[in-house]
């Protein structure tokens, strides 16, 4: 079997410890048409400290704030290199925050958030050790984890 090679990239984002198939889950966070670019996208990959992961990097793209949370809470060990002209510009490593507004939806079908479309949803969330994150409508309180 041969090696798979991921090319440097020039200007863009690189997101690295992503737990190993949650990547194609932030790639869907993205605008599609954002994406008409360079991407290299690898699963699966050897981590001697996550054991596997994912690896993204998307040429000529930045990451907006709103993204980036809704990336969190999908990958808390999420860390994200910005590159400029070849080089690491800055390196982020975003926190799950206490609180989010406007960012998910709950998934209870009764609260009323789906029903009254003017609410902005509103959640506590809370970065558990077993790498998972408690989230909890403040509408209907209904919990879930991801």
């Amino acid at each position: 079997m041969g090696t798979m090679r991921i090319e440097r990239i020039g200007n863009g984002i690189v997101m690295d410890h992503i737990k190993a198939g949650q990547g194609i889950k932030i790639l869907k966070l993205f605008d599609p048409s954002l994406l008409k670019t360079k991407i290299d996208y690898a699963s699966y990959i050897d981590s001697p400290s996550m054991g596997m992961k994912d690896i993204i990097k998307i040429e000529n793209l930045d990451v907006d704030p709103n993204t980036l949370m809704k990336m969190t809470l999908l990958a808390p060990e999420i860390s994200i290199s910005i590159i400029r002209d070849g080089q690491v510009h800055e390196k982020l490593k975003p926190k799950v925050p206490p609180f989010v507004e406007g960012v998910i939806a709950c998934h209870n079908p009764k609260c009323i958030t789906l029903t009254e479309k003017y609410l902005v949803s509103r959640f506590s969330v809370e970065w558990q050790e077993d790498g998972h994150i408690r989230q909890q409508c403040q509408y209907c309180e209904h919990v879930f984890h991801t």
